[in-house]
């Protein structure tokens, strides 16, 4: 039971110290961003056709597969629709500019809010950092949603907060161990 207990003991301080590291490294960040906000719509713009090409990437290999799987054993009605369905998939990608990320990234982080509240609720200790990140994004999301030109300045905000909480959070769980 005691090497048990050690065990679990040198995971959290593990998880702490990476807990510490990233909520330096995401205050450094978030200075940086909020110093420098045409660098973060820059770096925006390239995250999302980064990621426009990692998904065309994966509908049509996906769908491609699919497509020829349902060829070579007869089924020619579902290998004619999962090829138009990877066609439809892929100009929808396209066809969104760079203010759909303003929607995805208000959709992870009302997502984020809620698992961080729900999260927060089961915590015996750092519940209030927790809970307050959960709010923190929810209302970011919001303001997004209504106002996304000011983007650029919330991300930068909300890393700092971010960090920050971590940062408190990763002190207080240091009372576990």
């Amino acid at each position: 039971m005691e090497n048990q207990n050690d065990i679990v003991r040198g995971v959290i301080k593990t998880s702490i110290g990476y807990m510490t590291f990233t909520a330096i490294l995401g205050i450094v960040l978030g200075l940086v961003m909020l110093f420098y906000p045409g660098g973060t719509m820059v770096l925006m713009e390239a995250a999302f056709a980064f990621f426009q090409i990692i998904l065309t990437i994966f509908i049509l290999y996906y769908t491609i597969t699919e497509a020829v799987f349902y060829f070579k054993t007869g089924g020619t009605f579902k290998g004619i629709l999962y090829a138009m369905i990877g066609v439809a998939a892929t100009v929808l990608v396209w066809s969104q500019g760079v203010g759909f990320i303003f929607y995805v990234i208000a959709f992870f982080l009302i997502v984020t809010g809620i698992f961080d509240i729900v999260g927060g609720m089961r915590l015996s200790r750092g519940r209030v950092f927790l809970i307050l990140l959960g709010v923190l994004n929810i209302l970011i999301a919001m303001i997004i949603l209504r106002n996304p030109a000011i983007l650029p300045f919330l991300i930068a905000w909300y890393v700092l907060f971010w960090g920050i909480s971590r940062l408190f959070l990763a002190i207080e769980l240091r009372g576990l161990v």
